[in-house]
This record gives structure tokens, sequence and C-alpha cells, in this order.
């Protein structure tokens, strides 16, 4: 491939030296967008897109642009803390250590911790904001733990769409939005997707899952048309060409009724039906108990509306679909995924120009559980939910929470004694299961490491031994993206502020220290290499030019036998074929079709609750200035949204007299918290919505350790206990509440 970039690598520009590298937390990113720095004197200056990099093509967000800020904002921390794990809470009692005498602490006390409850009640708290996620789960199992944790009911966070895929076509899919070519829409075997349905995600904002969010829009202006399905008026519902506005959490009602239609009327490929796809008869024959007119009433949008979107992507010669997170955050999440996966497959979507295309990383580079079979059989068996769910050894390798959190609490068959955290700030994000429940679970144990860049809510108030991280521009490191390889490197000029090191560092360090077979690496780049192994470039020559692309259109690999190990022309399933009737569901016990099921609380489900409760609220909603609980800190951000707080429905607002900017209180059966209103028509009658993740960096620690988080964080109000059938998908976007004003003594 010819190196296609103008500029260099680094180079002087008016007192300034230029790196190119990419962005990727910390601080916050979900993503890995080709960047430009300018640094002088040692620090950076500011950071701009790069025009260059095929992946963001020079397009920022907010909190990339404030880097500067963050980097150099007196929050930071520079040097290793510990404290006692009885003075926990306390913000006096932290002392800066060295780092040796940080590594042998964290070593002395895990290696106590297994030798009297036995590795596996240790836990790993790994987010996804920073890069660190194979190796973070290698060296929980180089510890002999198979408990990476994440706290969040159902594993809500990605991994119901994952299961879905995998049982349906053996692989994770997105829309083909031109990534698979460096020189993107101008490729002449990439076509635009005729229709692309945005379901349940606002991806401008949160660009998540590999996919930027600007790529719809480019594909927008290039003529795709769009159907989201969306309770919010969002930027893209606001632009859509047909626009469902359900109530949360009945996506597999509009899932369910859309492939029914699409099957009514022979809309769908026969073809391609007949050819590579199992079980069409048994589906076509399960959907006759379903009524499409019912199915649209229960999820309050208009039948024709509903028959008149799955029309549109059906006709479409190339429609993909961009799945959200509000459709994992669903006890049902699975079931809908599957069922507009099922609708991809019939109407030849699947691994087509402008449809669904494989993301199977280039070169196979691991993604989840890096070194899960160096675990003896015996300690993989002890992963919470192993036997309960046997799905999640589909290459998920991630203990169940519901589960994880009774067993905490219970000690049955064991307890959880030992954890660290590694991008992540669990009392904020991972508490999916009701946060005071997961702050006294975690409570519970001997010891807990926490690595960030600041004082987080769960750092100050939990943890006993804090290590500082490099930024993204103060190291080096890999970031796959499915298609493509990009080098975030340390880049000219800026020295690393403090007494700080990379999260890979730590990561090999720690790793030598538990089990040096597993990490023979002398350094970094040793690890990535081996990472690296089966692509046809090393980490040196990635870091040299930045980013990689294969760049060799590969559509339609089910005809070619470069899906399946054994060479043979099909899918990467049990059967060969795409599973509509899914061969794997039903072995273990489970729904092997896609079907429509309610909430578990919601007006029909529990009507009791509902009238009592009568605001169906929405959580986890982004906001782009943030990355989950990040970037509360910083100035310019948080001038645009200043405090925590929630949309309500303005008819709704009016009949509780509650106006913009009242503070209020947020509460069901199970807590209460309290958020700023502002009173928007963007939701129907009778919803709010909570945005998520907030905590107050500026309150005193001394009077609250948590910052505020178990008053203004959405999670106070989930229920556990209600996941799917497969382990996998929670109820938490569609909670019942009451909203009522603070009085002026409360506020």
């Amino acid at each position: 491939m010819a190196d296609s970039k103008i500029l260099p690598q680094t180079w002087e520009e008016d007192g300034f030296t230029v790196s190119r590298t990419h962005a990727w937390s910390a601080p916050g990113c979900h993503e890995g967008c080709g960047v430009l720095t300018y640094a002088k004197d040692g620090k950076l200056v500011k950071v701009e897109g790069d025009p260059e990099n095929p992946f963001n093509q020079g397009h920022l967000c907010p909190r990339c642009l404030t880097v500067p800020e963050v980097a150099y904002h007196p929050n930071r921390i520079k040097n290793p803390m510990r404290r006692d794990p009885s003075q926990r809470g306390d913000p006096d009692a932290w002392e800066v250590i060295s780092w040796d005498e940080a590594f042998d602490l964290w070593e002395t006390e895990f290696n106590k911790i297994k030798a009297t409850y036995g590795a596996e009640s240790i836990q790993a708290f790994v987010g996804t904001g920073r890069d660190i996620l194979w190796e973070a789960q290698r060296l929980c199992y180089s510890i002999g733990s198979p408990n990476v944790i994440s706290y969040a009911t159902g594993i809500a966070c990605w991994m119901p769409r994952c299961v879905a895929y995998i049982m349906t076509t053996g692989e994770y899919m997105m829309p083909d939005c031109s990534q698979l070519f460096e020189d993107r829409y101008d490729h002449p075997e990439f076509k635009i997707p005729e229709v692309i349905i945005i379901w349940g995600n606002n991806c401008v904002e949160s660009s998540s899952d590999g996919l930027f969010g600007d790529w719809i829009v480019q594909c927008m202006k290039r003529g795709s048309k769009t159907i989201v399905i969306d309770p919010r008026l969002t930027w893209f519902s606001a632009r859509a060409d047909i626009w469902l506005q359900p109530r949360p959490a009945v996506d597999s009602a509009i899932a369910v009724g859309m492939l029914k239609t699409i099957v009514d009327e022979k809309l769908y490929d026969k073809e391609f039906v007949d050819l590579w796809c199992h079980g069409f008869d048994e589906m076509k024959a399960d959907l006759e108990q379903y009524d499409v007119d019912e199915l649209a009433e229960i999820a309050w949008v208009p039948a024709d509306k509903l028959r008149e979107a799955a029309r549109m992507y059906a006709k479409g010669n190339n429609s993909a679909i961009q799945f959200g997170l509000a459709v994992d955050m669903q006890k049902h999440g699975v079931a809908a995924a599957r069922a507009a996966i099922n609708m991809m497959a019939i109407c030849k979507n699947l691994d087509a120009p402008g449809g669904q295309i494989f993301t199977k990383d280039p070169g196979d580079v691991v993604f989840f559980g890096w070194g899960w079979n160096d675990l003896p059989e015996e300690q993989r068996e002890k992963l919470v939910g192993y036997n309960e769910y046997p799905m999640i050894r589909l290459g998920m390798t991630l203990d169940q929470p519901d589960l994880a959190i009774v067993q905490a609490e219970t000690e049955e068959p064991y307890g959880f004694h030992g954890g660290f955290i590694m991008g992540s700030n669990p009392l904020n994000c991972m508490s999916m299961l009701g946060t005071q429940r997961v702050y006294d679970a975690m409570n519970k144990m001997d010891f807990i490491v926490d690595m960030d860049y600041v004082m987080t809510p769960t750092a100050q108030s939990l943890c006993d031994l804090f290590l500082p991280i490099a930024m993204f521009f103060e190291r080096d490191c890999l970031r796959s993206l499915y298609v493509d390889l990009q080098a975030l490197k340390h880049v000219s000029g800026v020295e690393r502020y403090g007494n700080v090191k990379s999260d890979q560092e730590i990561i090999l360090e720690m790793g030598r220290r538990f089990n040096p077979k597993m990490f023979p690496w002398d350094d970094v780049n040793g690890m990535y290499n081996a990472l690296m192994q089966n692509t046809p470039i090393t980490y040196e020559e990635l870091h040299d030019q930045t980013w990689w692309f294969d760049d060799q259109a590969d559509y339609y690999r089910y005809e070619k036998g470069t899906l399946r190990k054994d060479g043979q022309p099909g899918f990467n399933t049990p059967t060969g074929y795409v599973e509509l009737y899914s061969t794997i569901s039903e072995k273990m016990g489970c729904h092997p079709l896609p079907y429509y099921d309610e909430p578990y609380e919601g007006p029909i489900s529990t009507p009791d609750m509902y009238e009592k409760f009568p605001i169906i609220t929405i959580t986890g909603t982004r906001n782009i200035q943030f990355f989950h609980s990040e970037h509360r800190h910083i100035g310019k951000l948080r001038e645009i949204c200043p405090d925590p707080s929630f949309e309500i429905n303005d008819k709704t607002a009016k009949e509780l007299n509650i106006a913009q900017g009242d503070w209020c209180w947020i509460e069901n059966d199970r807590g209460r918290i309290k958020l700023k209103a502002i009173v928007t028509a963007r939701l129907r009658e009778g919803m709010a919505n909570c945005y998520s993740g907030w905590w107050l960096p500026e309150k005193d620690p001394k009077e609250d350790p948590t910052y505020g988080a178990l008053e203004y964080n959405p999670n106070m109000l989930i229920e556990s206990g209600h996941q799917g059938e497969t382990g996998f998908g929670g109820d938490c976007k569609a909670l019942l509440c009451k909203i009522y004003k603070m009085t002026e003594e409360e506020m």
C-alpha cells in the first residue's frame, strides 16, 4: 500500500513541535481519533484534528480540544500514594510513596489474599475507555483469577449485541461507512448505505464501539436515508426520514414487528435465505403468534409508521443498522438485537458494501480474553456465572455481575477480598446494580488498587493504593479498531507530568511479578509485538507510520471461505449458515428465535407500580463534553453543563409545577437522587431522562469522600437480578419514578 501521508510524523511550526498521533484515553475517549499535538517547553499546548487521518479526517469533539487543560489541571495526581484500609475515605490519610514501594505493596497484599482466600477472590474492574482491556484481562488471569467484572446488571454494555451477533452470524458486525478503506468514501468498491437505521444511539455525541458518529453524517450528506428509533429527539431523529419514538426498553417489540412485516410482505431476498440461512421456516412460523398492530401499540408507535420503516429498510439495495447502548440496557436486549440481525440477514445486507460488515481485527489482534486459556481449567470454572450462564464462555470471559454482587454479599461459594481498577470509576459508572450496594460490596474488600489521573469518588472513598497514569500523548501503545491498526505515541517535545507511568508499564511490571511466564517481554513494545504477531507489520513499523490499513476489500467473505477456520464457504456458526434459528441458544436452554417480552417494570408488566411511580425515566444519556464520569473538573466543559441535570417533558413538568432550573427529587422504591430540571419537548409526555456519571470534584472530600456520587447518580435507582435469560441484558433505561421539586430547606 502506498504511503498517502503528506505531512511528516513530526515537524517544527511557529516555535511548536508538532506531532501526529491518536487520542485515546486517558483522558476519556471511546474511539482513537487522529490528532496533531503542539508542544512547547516540554508541555502540550494545543490539540487539533489530523486532516489526513482516515479515521476521523480532522474532526474532534470538545473533550479532545481541552486535553491540555486536563493534562495540567491541579487535580491531576503526580505520585503514587498509599493509605491504610482502616482509613478509607480520609483524604488526609494518603501518603506519597515510590513506585517500587507501590509495586511491592500491591504484590504483597494480593499474594496474601491469594494464600488466604484463593486467587479467584480478586476482581479486576476494567472500563472501556482506555486502551488496556487486553492487557488488564491478562494481568487478572496472571494473578490466577478469572473474574474481570463490570457490576453492570446483565453486563449491559455492548455484550448483549456481541452475543446476538455471535449466536446469529458467528462474528461481531457494524455498519459499513467506508472504514475498510484508507481513501474512505472515494474507494470504488464502497457503496453508500441507501438506508441507515440508528437504533437507540445518538452517536454524534457518544461515538462508541468503533464507530465515529461523523461517518453516518458523511453518509447522509452523500444520500443515505435514515430511520431513527429513539425515545428522545436527538440530532439524528430531528433529521430522520422516519422517526419512531417508542417508550423505552421495548425495542424487541419494534424489531419483531419490523421483521414480521418484511416476512409477511415477502420483502426478503429469497435466494440468500435459501442458500445461506438456517431456520427461516421455523422463524416464519413463530412470527405468526405476533400481530404488528398490537406490537406497535405496545411500543407506543404508529403501526403504519413501523411498517413504513420496515419497508424502507428492506427495499434499500444496501442498508445498515447502527445499534446503541440502549439496545443492551434492557432485559430483552439480546432478543431485540437478534430480531434486527435476522432482518439484516434475510434482506441480504450482511457482509455487503454499504450493509453490515464483519469487524474481525486485522491479523486476529486479540480483543477479549487474552490469557484466558493460560488459566487452569479449575480456575476458569470459578468464573462467576460460568455454569449458570454458559453463553458467557462465547469469548466474553467476563463474570456475571448480578450473580457476583450476591456472591460478594453472601461469600458463597467464595467472597471477594481484593480488586484493581483500570479505566473505570465503578461507583459512578459500573454501579448499575444499585450504587450503595456496590459501595458496600467493594468496601468489604481487604485491599483495592486504583489507576487513574485524578482522585475519583471510587478512589477517594474505597481505595488503598493509587497509581497515577500517563495520558495518551505521554506514552506508547496500540489501538485496534476492528479494521485497521493505530499507534498512540509519546509525542516529541512533551515531558511526562510528575512521576506517572503508563497503564502498560504498570501491567507489565505487575504481570512479571505475578506470573513471569505470561509476561515474558522486556518492554511494552515486546508485549505489543506479541499481540500483533499475526499482522503483516510489527509494532515498531506501526509506530513509525501511525496507522495501518489492509485496504483490501473483503466483502462477501462467506462466499470465499474466509470466515470459517475450515476454509469452507459459509458463516462461523455451528451450522455454517446464518442462524435465524440459533442452535447455540437452543443448546443452552434459551429462546432459539427472536421474541418480544416486556421489561421487568412498566405500564404493562407492573401497572400498580406505574400508578405509584408514573414517570418513565431513561438513564445513562451522554453529554458530548463528558466521557462517562470524567471531565467534571474541567472548567470549559463544565460551562456547557454546569450542574447535574435531567430532562423532563414540558407538559409533564407543568402538571408537576416544575420550572426550568428547579432542583428536583427523582425517586422510586429503591432510592432517590437530586438533579436540576431541563424542561423540554424532546421527550414524550410522562417521561424524563437522567444524565449519567455525575459527581462534584469541587466538594470537600472530608465532608463527602464520594463527592456526591450517591446523591446524583441514576444508578441509585436501578435494581439488579432482572438480567436476561442468557445472563446478558438488564433494564437500566426504563425506570418507573416520581419526580417532585425540592423544598427551599432541602436545597
